[in-house]
């Protein structure tokens, strides 16, 4: 009897032992977690500043409307900046009559100045076998020509003359376009019949430089042989 109460005891020991056991470790536990705060989105940009006004006068093709320019655009109380820009020319208006053949070409030749236009002159070697009939810098005067030729039967064609050459343009900081073109330009005395008012061009951006370190660009080829490109006429 005493060997079955030992063994109930031993039995119940093991038992609470487990069940203490089961309820101190088996039940998980709970772990907090740390949250970081979300940061704020970055601001935009702000919009670079406009540019400050400029406007610009041009294209003078010699030195000496440049200067005279110059001293009265001075006078008036404005500053100035002289810039140099290849840009195309006007010449003129030419004048002439294209022919199918040489044969043809003689007979326009003689028909013109057989009326009196006593500087048409043939153009040797052209491809259409063009005769010439004037260069005028005003375009009225050539359509006046035009209508003389065409009186005679004659198909001629008015086109204008441009030639590529370095010109230069009066820029004026600080003075806007619309302010240049209000009538004040007109009251230095300028003759703005062949000029344009204009904004100035955007500075050129400069150039990035390359990282150090990077790889070095090939030197330029120092024994090439120079060539000259012939300039059409």
């Amino acid at each position: 009897m005493m060997r079955i109460a030992v063994l109930v005891l031993v039995a119940a020991n093991l038992l609470y032992f487990g069940w203490t056991h089961w309820v101190d470790h088996g039940a998980p536990g709970l772990t907090a977690v740390a949250t970081t705060p979300r940061k704020p989105a970055p601001a935009a940009p702000a919009p670079p500043p406009a540019p400050p006004p400029c406007a610009t006068l041009g294209p003078f093709v010699n030195d000496i409307d440049v200067s005279a320019a110059e001293q009265k655009l001075t006078a008036a109380g404005w500053g100035i900046l002289k810039r140099a820009h290849a840009e195309p020319v006007r010449e003129g208006w030419w004048v002439y009559v294209t022919n199918p053949n040489a044969t043809a070409q003689a007979r326009t030749l003689n028909a013109l100045r057989g009326a009196g236009l006593r500087d048409a002159f043939a153009m040797p070697d052209d491809p259409e076998h063009k005769v010439s009939v004037g260069i005028f810098s005003e375009e009225n005067r050539a359509e006046d020509r035009a209508a003389r030729v065409q009186r005679l039967r004659l198909d001629a064609i008015v086109k204008e003359r441009t030639s590529e050459q370095t010109v230069t343009w009066l820029d004026i900081p600080g003075v806007a376009r619309e302010t240049l073109a209000d009538g004040r330009l007109a009251q230095t005395g300028l003759q703005l019949e062949r000029l344009r008012i204009e904004d100035c061009p955007a500075p050129t951006p400069a150039p990035v430089a390359e990282p150090a370190g990077g790889e070095a660009s090939p030197p330029a080829a120092t024994d090439a042989p120079a060539g000259t490109a012939a300039t059409p006429q």
